[in-house]
């Protein structure tokens, strides 16, 4: 997945205007990846949105003071959200390598399906906190 450009950067303008121009198309990309990602079988959109939370969370950890306190909080909740996806990431990477060792299947699967329910309650209580709308008024 090829992150998106992002328009309108300025070489001689603010830090702050082009970060926030930067930390708004990261976080753009990582809504869009969710309204695919919150199926359960949607391995592929979980894993770019995985993709999305570590460059909106790297972009926060560089420009983050420009930003105040909502983005510390966007970049705590992103940093928790790429690791849930993460975790997902590897059941399925496993799932395939386990085929024929029931044991193991069993368990893998049991831990994707609590951890994808982890990613969605995640999910909806940055949304219902209000995270990623302060952090765009903070842009």
């Amino acid at each position: 997945m090829k992150a998106r450009r992002v328009e309108g950067l300025d070489p001689q303008g603010s830090l702050r205007s082009n970060s926030g121009r930067i930390v708004s198309t990261r976080l753009e990309e990582l809504r869009e990846h969710a309204q695919r990602a919150m199926e359960p079988g949607a391995e592929a959109a979980q894993h770019e949105m995985r993709i999305a939370a570590k460059r909106l969370r790297y972009v926060l950890e560089i420009t983050g003071s420009c930003f105040g306190e909502e983005a510390a909080a966007a970049r705590r909740a992103v940093k928790e959200l790429q690791g849930v996806l993460g975790d997902i990431h590897d059941c399925d990477v496993m799932l395939p390598r386990v085929e024929g060792i029931p044991s193991l299947t069993t368990l893998l699967r049991a831990r994707r399906e609590q951890l994808f329910r982890d990613f969605i309650d995640l999910w909806e209580a940055e949304a219902s906190r209000g995270t990623w709308a302060a952090l765009e008024r903070s842009l």
